[in-house]
């Protein structure tokens, strides 16, 4: 026993660790899983079931090895000491989030990933639609604000994303595509971009909102005329990555748009926002209640006419806007969307169609392909 304590006192790290152990490893024992971590906004891995093949292909130990490093007790105050560590040896970066001027945060890309295989799918469900597409594909904030962007830093080349796209629609007669970039860097000196998150504002929309009425034309409505929200304090999908010092938050802005009804799959509301959520980490999934795999919006205007919206995540504050001059809005998001798009268009042969992606989310998807088959 004296030994013991003898080696305790010329080494204090040994004790200390070993209890640190002793410590994480009752926490994975008694401790709470955690399904989903707030601070990160995202799913955590969960426990694996033990089985023999498991253990022969050795995918038990990888599940395993990922399951202690998500469930690790103390994870938000790791995670966060982590950053700040990082912050401290001068680096603008950290999980792939790089810091740039004014608070803008930025993701990193390295290089095309399915961006040539995605605007082949586009180009080949334009071709087969035997009607007028709208395609506005959002430019991100790094090249609207690339000003902001850190020295060396590389990014998605979205300018030739577009080249690429304008060749492979060229010649096509009910392709029409939507400069949204000439029109949102006309007024990049407002907040078209939150600063953490890599959506764009209310704001942003509602720029890219007058140019797809003036090109599908139809006259933009004033969104101003409904009561106007803010909720502050709005920390973004690229700040659950960074989670360094110094960030501000941002603020939300939402408009009271009336409408008769929003058909979910599994529910009817007669909102356009989830107010609940703007009391979460995830406040941009308030608007239009998340990444559903379809819903329907009956505005009530009963005019007739229809719009048919395939999208990304981008869409979700700019539907608001295209509420004011649709009768029924029909949005379908390939990544959660259980039918067939060509027989969904069919049902409604006379409905606007609008393509509304952003150029990293073609970059990454890959669910493209379900344009023209299921």
């Amino acid at each position: 026993m004296k030994k013991i304590f003898g080696l305790a006192s010329s080494y204090p790290i040994v004790p200390v660790f070993a209890a640190i152990t002793l410590c994480m490893f009752a926490g994975y024992l008694f401790g709470t899983q955690n399904d989903f971590s707030q601070m990160e906004n995202r799913y955590l891995a969960k426990r694996p079931g033990l089985t023999i093949g498991g253990l022969l292909d050795g995918s038990y130990m990888d599940s395993f090895e990922s399951y202690t490093n998500e469930q690790i007790p103390l994870r938000d105050l790791l995670v966060k000491c982590k950053a700040v560590c990082v912050g401290l040896t001068g680096s603008s970066e950290n999980n792939g989030i790089a810091k740039g001027k004014d608070g803008y945060l930025f993701d990193k890309v390295i290089a095309f990933d399915r961006v040539e295989r995605n605007i082949a799918s586009i180009g080949q469900f334009v071709r087969s639609a035997e009607r007028d597409v709208y395609i506005a594909i959002a430019p991100t904030s790094t090249r609207i604000n690339e000003d902001k962007l850190p020295a060396g830093m590389p990014v998605l080349d979205e300018k030739t994303c577009d080249k690429m796209l304008k060749e492979e629609l060229e010649g096509v007669k009910n392709a029409h595509i939507i400069d949204l970039y000439g029109a949102l860097s006309a007024d990049r000196d407002k907040d078209l971009y939150y600063r953490t998150d890599h959506h764009w504002t209310t704001e942003g929309a509602g720029c890219a909102y007058r140019e797809i009425a003036s090109a599908m034309g139809f006259e933009p409505g004033d969104i101003g005329r409904y009561k106007k929200h803010e909720v502050h304090d709005f920390y973004g999908t690229f700040y659950a990555k960074y989670k360094g010092l110094g960030i501000k938050g941002d603020t939300i802005e939402y408009y009271d748009v009336p409408i008769k009804e929003l058909a979910l799959k599994d529910r009817t509301l007669y909102n356009l926002m989830d107010e609940e959520k703007l009391g979460t980490y995830d406040k941009y999934g308030a608007f239009m209640y998340g990444n559903d795999g379809e819903y329907t919006v009956d505005t009530g205007r009963g005019d007739g006419r229809r719009l048919i919206i395939l999208k990304d995540s981008y869409a979700n504050c700019l539907i608001p806007y295209l509420v004011m001059n649709y009768d029924k809005i029909r949005v379908m998001d390939l990544r959660y969307f259980g039918g067939n798009v060509s027989e969904a268009l069919a049902e409604d042969s006379e409905a606007d169609i609008l393509l509304m992606y952003n150029w990293t989310f073609v970059n990454d998807d890959n669910h493209f392909y379900r344009l023209v088959g299921k």
